[in-house]
């Protein structure tokens, strides 16, 4: 190999390089980002009976037949944190027969609603399915470890 060829080929590494970084970077950011959004969705629609701090106490729960649960153990409960079926619990509009009663809103519809700006061209079904996701890393992010 020549060195002007040996020289091409070390920049074209270093470039491959920069490029899987800065996706590493970029996938992590979103992720923060949906864990943010999350956060944010989570206070306005979930606080109020889970708490603040997603341990079930929140400033209705003593009011509620069924107390709400403590978000923060999901994880402990199942042994792993169990995305799917988080999602369809948020979501609710299809039952699932092991969930029980339906004691918790379902939030689907609603997050279906426009939420956002008239303006938005977001499909209901997408945006629903979005702000659930968001809500799904946020939890995720804040389950307690041993």
């Amino acid at each position: 190999m020549t060195r002007r060829t040996m020289t091409g080929l070390a920049v074209g590494l270093a470039a491959l390089l920069v490029a899987v970084l800065l996706g590493v970077a970029s996938a992590q950011d979103n992720a923060g980002f949906a864990v943010a959004k999350g956060r944010t969705t989570f206070r306005t629609y979930c606080a109020s009976c889970h708490g603040e701090h997603a341990d079930g106490h929140g400033a209705v729960a003593q009011y509620l037949t069924v107390p709400p649960a403590d978000l923060t153990a999901i994880s402990e409960r199942y042994g792993e944190f169990p995305t799917e079926r988080i999602r369809q619990i948020i979501d609710g509009r299809e039952e699932v027969r092991t969930h029980g009663n339906r004691d918790m809103p379902v939030w689907g519809d609603i997050f279906g609603t426009p939420l956002v700006p008239k303006e938005s061209t977001e499909d209901p079904e997408v945006r629903s399915g979005r702000i659930i996701d968001e809500l799904v890393h946020y939890l995720q992010s804040i389950q307690a470890t041993d």
